[in-house]
């Protein structure tokens, strides 16, 4: 067969299909249903596409930043509606860990806010959670609403807030002048804050429970690795709380205050927190 066939054939073909084109547009509502056709398409893509493989990889790349380990249980992503993750355990630490088991979240997600802003904005929810560093402990229940806008290059959040109430909440491993005390008790936790320029501003943060009562105002300053995070935080604590009055004798006159409040200063970072008494000098303490 000559070129001048193959093409006359080639050229043929395509007007067919052109008429054939016209022909179908032409038809009662073809326009409208090849919109449906067309919508539908990329609709069955996106459900179809493995976000749990894609939100598995964003968690290990964790590991990248700072976290000793990442172990990442069985996921179920949907776009509509809760998605769970029935584990997630991250290595913090030489010793310290963090374990959420049965975890529910809610994130928009959509290539503008997503991918274009780098901002997050949805609810997690957590059955148990669980912080352990040796001998010292916390476990709650958590419920959280937060819209964290990243830095593009270090990945750190810069703008948004973040809001969280904890129920059923134990510290353990807490001392008072080298004396080890029992299991702390709050029966909720709530906080408020926004996000500033890489800084969480708290607004509220008030404590209460059968052991201990109080508020913590201040500021937290994000690092690229968490546990670098600077603090400049002020602990207020109900001076009649039970623990403080059970504890009195080693509290001594700070037990006593006159405005009825055991006022800490707490500094340093997440990883190395000073914490100051009034009228004591400052240490290391958990």
């Amino acid at each position: 067969m000559e070129f001048r066939q193959i093409r006359e054939k080639i050229s043929a073909a395509f007007a067919s299909a052109g008429r054939f084109l016209r022909e179908t547009i032409a038809l009662p509502h073809a326009k409208l249903y090849i919109a449906a056709a067309l919508v539908l398409t990329a609709v069955f893509t996106l459900l179809g596409f493995p976000f749990d493989v894609l939100i598995r990889a964003e968690l290990q790349k964790m590991e990248q930043r700072g976290l000793r380990s990442v172990e990442v249980g069985e996921i179920d992503f949907n776009l509509i509606g809760d998605s769970y993750i029935d584990s997630l355990v991250l290595g913090t630490g030489s010793e310290s860990e963090v374990a959420l088991k049965d975890l529910n979240f809610n994130i928009a997600i959509n290539p503008v806010t997503t991918l274009l802003n780098k901002t997050l904005k949805g609810t997690i929810d957590v059955r148990d959670f669980r912080y352990t560093d040796g001998d010292s402990s916390f476990s709650c229940i958590l419920a959280s609403r937060f819209r964290l806008a990243a830095d593009p290059g270090s990945g750190v959040p810069r703008e948004g807030f973040l809001n969280f109430e904890l129920q059923n909440v134990a510290l353990k491993g807490v001392t008072i002048k080298g004396f080890a005390i029992p299991a702390v008790r709050f029966s909720s936790i709530v906080m408020t804050s926004e996000l500033q320029k890489g800084e969480i501003r708290i607004m509220k943060f008030d404590g209460s429970g059968p052991d201990l009562r109080g508020n913590i105002r201040g500021s937290i300053t994000l690092a690229p690795y968490v546990r670098n995070s600077a603090l400049n935080l002020v602990i207020d604590i109900d001076s009649q709380s039970k623990l403080v009055q059970d504890y009195r004798i080693l509290l001594g006159n700070l037990a006593n205050s006159d405005d009825g409040r055991l006022r800490l200063t707490v500094t340093g970072t997440i990883a190395a927190p000073s914490v100051a008494l009034p009228g004591a000098e400052r240490g290391h303490e958990r």
